[in-house]
């Protein structure tokens, strides 16, 4: 051990009648550890918050999806999905399409996107209505359902879970689905619109799918929707979601000219981009609640220098080199930041466990999608936030440490 250190050790151990020092050293420990552990739990809650809802996204979206640029019908979708489903990087594709309806049923209505899931693909679980239902199965969309001979054989529905609830849907009711597509009657334009029969509930744990989305074979979403036998889109599943562009241009070289991609990253683009705004601010906000901590540093080691005057002058005149003398200070106030990294690292893990264990971070579900967050505490933000502390801690020692190198000796000694 060097004599710096060992100087700096004693220091920071303040004798009683250095009570001042002590009680601002301990003040600054105190304020580095709130802010380290602060900084730390409000990571680990954007990030938990950001990976929760990124995991229900993709749980109950496609991760790429093919289409054509003015959202035309593609005709031959058959072939085509077939034809995406052996691209590299790509596990399960299937046609689908959308439409914008009025749901109604026991004197309710609700607005929903109906989707259609195209059963007869080589591999269907491309659509998420497979991975999200809790009731029922989704093979019982097509070919049309009935519970018994007195039933009419309607065509299934798959509703959201929030959606159930709002419309107090059973399996077994029958709900009307009105299009926002009309046709010419003899009476005027009617809206186009066909009859369900509810075989299942799906939950992706997304309030705004939950609430709105319902699932229909893709041949009953073409009857109601009236354009025939064609999709709106193919949905495909990767095995890479980070690699989800690279293997979207692999798509494009597969399925020709006159289609355009829409990854998850696309589509989810604002939201995630916001979520990386939302850290950045955290950190810089925290960052300086660290740095007002880190002015009790400047504060105990100008005491300190003052305090220490006659030791200085002692240890230069048994040879001590200014840079020596800065060197005592520097690690004196590196080791204020170190210890109250460390504890503020602890501190920030044990909220962690708790708010995770005890479920304390609970959130309207109706807004945020999600009910509570789970604090996800990463590795390397942990060390960054300590190294953080420590640097922030170094860059407040230079100005007492430079004062401290600066004594002269025969001055200090003269009021000894």
């Amino acid at each position: 051990m060097s004599y710096e250190l060992f100087i700096a050790l004693r220091y920071l151990r303040a004798k009683r009648r250095q009570t001042a020092v002590s009680v601002i050293t301990g003040v600054a420990i105190a304020g580095i550890t709130v802010g380290v552990a602060a900084l730390l739990v409000a990571l680990a809650l954007a990030t938990g918050f950001r990976e929760e809802v990124q995991d229900k996204i993709l749980g109950g979206t496609a991760h790429l999806n093919l289409l054509k640029p003015d959202n035309s019908g593609i005709a031959d979708y058959r072939a085509l999905t077939e034809r995406l489903g052996k691209v590299t990087g790509v596990k399960a594709a299937a046609a689908t399409m959308y439409d914008q309806v009025l749901l109604s049923a026991n004197d309710r209505q609700e607005p929903a996107v109906l989707k259609g899931v195209d059963l007869n693909a080589s591999n269907p679980e491309a659509n998420e209505v497979f991975a999200t239902t809790i009731e029922g199965q989704p093979k019982d969309l097509f070919p049309p359902s009935a519970s018994s001979d007195s039933e009419l054989p309607l065509d299934g529905i798959i509703v959201g879970k929030e959606l159930a609830r709002i419309m107090n849907l059973r399996r077994g009711d029958v709900v009307t689905a009105y299009s926002a597509r009309t046709r010419l009657t003899p009476v005027g334009t009617t809206p186009l619109n066909a009859q369900f029969r509810v075989v299942g509930i799906s939950a992706s744990g997304l309030y705004e799918y939950d609430a709105h989305w319902g699932y229909v074979s893709l041949v009953a979403a073409q009857r109601l929707n009236g354009e025939g036998d064609v999709a709106g889109v193919i949905q495909m599943k990767v095995n890479d979601l980070y690699a989800v562009n690279e293997i979207g241009k692999r798509v494009l070289d597969a399925a020709g000219t006159g289609f355009m991609t829409q990854s998850w990253q696309e589509l989810n683009r604002s939201l995630f981009a916001a979520f990386k705004l939302q850290q950045s601010l955290i950190v810089v906000f925290f960052s300086l609640l660290i740095a007002i901590a880190a002015l009790n540093i400047i504060t105990t080691l100008t005491m300190a220098v003052i305090e220490k005057q006659g030791d200085i002058a002692i240890l230069r005149a048994q040879g001590a080199t200014p840079r020596s003398i800065s060197k005592i200070f520097v690690l004196q106030g590196v080791m204020i930041g170190v210890i109250g990294a460390v504890l503020g690292v602890g501190l920030g893990l044990s909220l962690s466990w708790l708010a995770n264990t005890y479920k304390l971070v609970s959130i309207p579900a109706e807004i945020y999608s999600i009910s509570h967050i789970t604090l996800k505490v990463r590795t390397l933000p942990c060390v960054l936030i300590a190294m953080l502390a420590v640097v922030i801690s170094f860059l407040a020692t230079l100005y007492p440490a430079r004062a401290a190198a600066r004594v002269q000796p025969v001055e200090a000694l003269r009021y000894e």
